[in-house]
């Protein structure tokens, strides 16, 4: 007889719920995931792994979920509310005896590790036994339990003594009526849920499955404790007469199934279908499509190479060839065909990710049929206006042949670490990095990933570290069967089918079982995942825009002197004079913040002189360190003179007035800009052939092409000492040096020959890499290029100590989680570590504000109160706090900060508020200044941003 007194939830409850109530609710919801949310593809591997019908299958699932909260029938958690009569009462009756003094002297164990320690024996009394009743199971046993014992985000170590007589080392559980009611409740649950007469036995889950298994748990716990959901049931419950007999607990169980498909779409939970179309079907207003997007629909799509089931695709082409297109298509019809309907577009930064959420959403709502929810996931997607806070519902009308309805995420989906749960996810990288990192909860990327299409945009644009963990959630995405796409502008061959290999890794193909050729440029490879066949265009794939590409090196002295004729900032003039005098769109790239901001402050100074602060060209500055509502402002009125001519909110600058743009690395990846000249500081050569794909980008701007401009021109500013290559000081370690001198002189060589995009692209990048480089000083190379490789050896050493093994080589799931680190903090590109800032303003009086004219007054506490009565942030204040943050790169300037940096206390409770660091400006004569951190005055300017002046 199952005892109703024992609690389940409590908090926020005038009455608590009932344990046995919790679990047939986790356990209901857990097969409504089943039915409406787990991918085939997700549902077929569990299926496998278990070797039981589909039916079967499901139903070991949902006992299983029931299970995860069996815990909590021990003493130490029950008092926790025995304030409440009935469990004082249950705490006072003798089968409940608990000899305290007998507990072990550890610290108390929470109940999802009672969970995991006592499941072993009652699943052993509920038939998971071989012959001898105990054995065979125990690998199976194990590890469910120690699946469900995670399923608060980290999974508990193997028990060191036996795993069937927790009693002996954990006397806390509790034996006698503790023991009695946990075998209770679960043969309860076995008996209103089901189970198949055959219990599992033997073997352990792979891996790779048991984390599917472990994050669905979680999911379903999640919704499960709802306040709303649980105030319903209690009040049916009540009526009903309590859970006292079977009939109620089945009773019980049903109200609980009835409503769970509506705890699902509240959640946006559900699986997202794309119409099966061929690519101009996905495209329409694309009426001439790129060769290369006609080579993937008709070579693999329409043929039937994806119909296989899971593979890899690379797709290798400069930009403007319509990769994004490739990409969107092709996972339509390799998720339909693989069981993996969802996608998620996976970008290097948040940039990137905020630009091409706008083109998902579009691609969503012409070709996606039913409802389907899309997650913006990045530190700073609250900012992203196009990411609203509601859900818009898609519509679907079975007439028209086209859905024309959006698909942003909602609330619950929203909360951390939920995001990759949604059908339809963009992001950057590090959001599926963090599932190959032993963090909390990571059983819920996992999760999300697998039963999706994941799409890796810019492939080669991460550092070693980096690469190390994407190589490594290759293997595990190759495990888990998720199809992969990889897209790049300029990979080098070794490191396109190193990826391709990593993959393969994962679904267990042996290196030696397949043959990967080098990938064409453009082109692209197909790996199939279940037999490792490798499939190549049949013939080289042409382009619709072929170019030849100027690209001019100048040696240049790195000086801001105007009158050092060899010096960057005059051969930057001379560059810029046509602009100047006649008109035409320009970018200058620079390596770094610092310099960006002195090179803008150096041009406006030399044009605004001759022809005052109204004329010459216009100027516009852009990098990271403007406060988000600000870079936000120019990156759309950046987008509205450089976009692509026809496009909506574009328009082209005209003649005779130019127009400017000095920037970084910020605008060189997956932004749809087109310039007539650009400048850019010397950078290894793939991200030179990069930038220059910016550079006369798009045919219908030809009619607005300035008469001095006959082609597509990059000019390369190559910092010279004495005619010897040297980096500045001031560059830092942006780049390795020895892939700077690499670049150089392979361009030396080519002086006066220009390059013909597509065809001479994939030599130029392998070229650089080349390990019989031929170099003008071979022992300055040799030197670099030792410590360029050991430096890129430690980092992948790092890598490989931070992050978890292959499925694999997994013997406990324990290892999977074993880090206390907080997700929010880590780093996953290592060197980029950015601390958030906040500048704020005093004024005289003593008040303070976010902005230099004192007109937004800054809040010491929240907006509104929360549960527990204290102020709290609504998602709207804390949303429009975020747009004043600055993100500056970790260093001394940090170790200086005192208590007058910290944030107010009332803003402790906000995770997103919690950890920015104030920089308190005060009224000078010449305008605000900022605080002195260290040897810097960090101070933010409206034009140039925040301001980094070293101090003598």
């Amino acid at each position: 007889m199952i005892d109703c007194r024992l609690w389940g939830k409590s908090q926020g409850l005038t009455d608590a719920y009932p344990l046995i109530g919790h679990l047939l609710d986790t356990g209901v919801v857990a097969g409504a995931l089943w039915d409406g949310f787990l991918a085939a593809s997700q549902q077929r591997a569990v299926i496998d792994a278990l070797q039981v019908s589909a039916d079967d299958a499901r139903s070991l699932v949902v006992f299983w979920a029931a299970l995860h909260d069996v815990g909590k029938i021990h003493p130490r958690f029950q008092a926790h509310a025995s304030d409440r009569p009935l469990c004082a009462a249950l705490l006072a009756e003798d089968r409940y005896a608990h000899r305290r003094h007998r507990d072990s002297r550890a610290k108390p164990v929470g109940h999802q590790v009672v969970t995991a320690r006592v499941l072993p024996e009652l699943l052993v009394e509920s038939g998971y036994g071989g012959d001898d009743g105990r054995r065979p199971a125990e690998l199976v046993v194990a590890q469910v339990a120690q699946l469900l014992g995670g399923h608060h985000g980290r999974y508990p170590e193997h028990p060191s003594g036996d795993p069937f007589r927790p009693v002996r080392d954990l006397p806390e559980i509790g034996v006698g009526g503790w023991h009695d009611q946990r075998r209770a409740h679960v043969s309860a649950l076995r008996e209103v849920l089901g189970h198949p007469a055959a219990a599992p036995c033997g073997d352990r889950l792979p891996t790779e499955v048991a984390v599917v298994v472990s994050g669905l748990v979680v999911v379903a716990d999640w919704l499960a404790s709802q306040d709303d959901f649980v105030g319903r049931q209690q009040r049916h419950d009540a009526d009903a007469g309590g859970l006292g007999t079977v009939d109620s607990l089945r009773s019980h169980a049903a109200r609980s199934a009835a409503e769970a498909p509506g705890l699902l779409s509240g959640a946006g939970l559900g699986r997202a279908q794309f119409a099966a179309r061929d690519f101009r079907g996905y495209f329409p207003t694309i009426t001439t499509p790129h060769p290369l997007q006609t080579s993937v629909d008709s070579e693999l799509a329409a043929s039937g190479t994806f119909d296989g089931g899971p593979g890899i695709l690379l797709v290798t082409a400069p930009p403007g060839e319509g990769k994004t297109e490739v990409a969107l298509s092709a996972a339509a019809a390799m998720g339909r065909a693989s069981g993996c309907p969802g996608v998620a577009f996976l970008l290097p930064t948040r940039a990137t990710a905020d630009q091409l959420y706008g083109r998902v959403v579009a691609f969503g709502r012409e070709n996606l049929l039913g409802e389907a929810q899309l997650t913006l996931l990045h530190g700073a997607a609250d900012l992203n206006e196009q990411y609203v806070p509601e859900p818009r519902t898609l519509i679907t009308d079975p007439a028209p042949a086209r859905c024309g309805a959006s698909v942003s995420a909602g609330r619950w989906l929203r909360t951390r670490g939920r995001g990759l749960l949604a059908p339809l996810s963009v992001g950057t990288i590090d959001q599926a990095l963090m599932a190959v990192l032993p963090l909390r909860h990571n059983a819920l990327r996992q999760l999300g990933l697998s039963g999706k299409t994941v799409i890796i945009d810019e492939a080669h644009a991460y550092d070693a570290f980096t690469h190390a963990l994407l190589l490594r959630l290759l293997v595990w995405l190759g495990a888990l069967r998720t199809p992969v796409i990889l897209l790049s502008a300029t990979l080098t061959g070794r490191t396109a089918t190193g990826m391709v290999e990593a993959y393969l890794t994962g679904t267990g193909r042996r290196p030696g079982s397949y043959e990967l050729p080098s990938p064409s440029y453009p082109g692209w490879l197909y790996a199939d995942a279940a037999t490792g066949a490798v499939t190549v265009p049949r013939e080289p794939i042409d382009t619709n825009r072929p170019t030849t590409l100027d690209i001019d090196l100048r040696p240049v002295t790195h000086t801001y002197d105007p009158a050092a004729e060899d010096g960057r900032l005059a051969t930057l003039i001379a560059e810029l004079a046509p602009v100047a005098a006649s008109g035409g769109c320009a970018a200058v790239i620079c390596t770094t913040v610092g310099e960006a901001q002195q090179t803008y402050a150096a041009l406006r100074e030399h044009f605004r002189e001759p022809h005052g602060p109204a004329a010459g060209p216009r100027l516009r500055l852009l990098h990271a360190r403007f406060p988000g509502w600000r870079r936000g402002a120019i990156t759309a009125e950046a987008e509205s003179w450089f976009g692509r001519v026809g496009k909506e909110g574009v328009r082209r600058p005209t003649p005779p007035q130019g127009t400017i743009l000095v920037s970084t690395q910020v605008i060189e990846q997956s932004l749809d800009m087109d310039f007539d000249l650009m400048v850019t500081d010397l950078a290894p050569m793939a991200l030179l052939l990069q930038r220059a794909g910016r550079v006369w980008r798009h045919a219908a701007t030809a009619p607005y092409r300035p008469q001095w401009c006959h082609g597509p021109r990059l000019v390369v500013l190559a910092p010279v000492v004495d005619n010897e290559f040297r980096t500045p000081r001031t560059w830092g370690d942006v780049y390795a040096p020895s892939l700077l001198r690499r670049t150089q002189e392979l361009l030396e060589r080519r002086r006066g020959q220009p390059v013909r995009v597509p065809g001479d692209v994939q030599e130029l990048v392998d070229g650089v890499y080349d390990e019989e480089f031929a170099s003008k000083d071979p022992d300055k190379l040799l030197a670099e290029d030792i410590d360029r490789l050991s430096d890129e050896m430690a980092h992948r050493a790092l890598a490989g100590l931070v992050m978890v093994p292959k499925p694999a080589d997994v013997d406990s799931l324990s290892v999977l989680t074993s880090s206390d680190a907080d997700e929010d903090i880590i780093a996953t590109r290592l060197g980029a570590d950015t601390v958030l800032t906040l500048p704020v303003f005093d004024d005289a009086e003593g008040g303070r504000w976010l902005d230099e004219e004192c007109a937004v007054p800054f809040p010491m506490k929240g907006d509104r109160f929360g549960r527990d009565g204290r102020r709290a942030f609504s998602r709207a204040l804390v949303r429009e706090l975020l747009g004043y943050v600055v993100p500056l790169a970790y260093g001394p300037w940090r170790k200086a900060c005192t208590s007058a940096n910290e944030p107010p206390t009332g803003w402790q409770h906000e995770p997103k508020l919690a950890g920015i660091i104030l920089l308190p400006h005060v009224s000078g004569p010449e305008g605000s200044v900022g605080p002195v951190l260290g040897d810097r005055r960090l101070t933010l300017d409206h034009e140039l941003g925040l301001v980094a002046e070293r101090l003598m």
